[in-house]
């Protein structure tokens, strides 16, 4: 009977934890979890902080981007999710800069953001010329500064499909393919290589079957152009 027993035992599955650390938020104020299918966003889960401290736990098929959202305060605090504990600082001014420990997977995920944002951060120091030069209508120096532009968001697509090609066996590097399927100096062929480059496992994940579909379906539209 024991033993009958004892081979009946389920192993016990891998889930995600994340305990949200709050100051100065009201109790029983409202936090959602929610993500991104089929370009809609859905609410997965719902919970209340308590004491200063708000949590979820649940189970994922596959790593997959995240969202919380809490009641009456702007932005969100977005990250990536697998089967793992996450425990998020908050930052009530801005969700956006919590901070997030735990995750390897997410430690890559904030890690590639930042060194894009780090490119495309050169931006803002041209916000200000740009402005004054559409102000008095300086044809000359709009079209600098939009060529300025342009490098600066060419040095992100580099950076973002190296980063792709480095990293073949993360499901960040089907993220940041997926965020540059639209730029048009990028060849369906470099993105079809890269995307085949990935591991059975990262292919299976949500960001590469959407560039797979993109893929697929540019390429029945390039036959019918034909």
């Amino acid at each position: 009977m024991f033993s009958c027993n004892d081979s009946s035992k389920k192993v016990p599955q891998k889930r995600f934890y994340i305990i949200g650390n709050t100051d100065n938020i009201t109790n029983k104020t409202k936090v959602v979890l929610k993500t991104q299918e089929n370009n809609t966003i859905i609410t997965l889960d719902s919970t209340l902080v308590r004491n200063g401290i708000f949590e979820f736990e649940g189970e994922i098929d596959k790593p997959s981007v995240y969202g919380i959202y809490i009641d009456s305060l702007k932005n969100s605090i977005g990250f990536f999710i697998e089967n793992d504990s996450i425990i998020i600082d908050v930052n009530k001014n801005n969700l956006s800069d919590s901070k997030i420990n735990g995750s390897k997977l997410n430690n890559q995920y904030l890690n590639y953001i930042k060194s894009s944002n780090q490119i495309i951060s050169k931006t803002n120091l041209l916000y200000p010329i740009f402005q004054k030069a559409r102000a008095e209508n300086n044809v000359e120096r709009l079209n600098k500064i939009n060529e300025k532009m342009e490098a600066i968001n060419a040095e992100n697509i580099l950076f973002t499909l190296n980063y792709a090609k480095k990293h073949p066996n993360s499901y960040i590097a089907a993220f940041a393919l997926h965020s540059v399927l639209n730029d048009s100096s990028i060849s369906k062929d470099s993105i079809f290589s890269i995307y085949n480059s990935f591991s059975d496992e990262v292919k299976a994940g949500d960001f590469a079957i959407a560039t797979l579909i993109f893929i697929e379906t540019e390429s029945i539209l390039d036959t019918i152009k034909n």
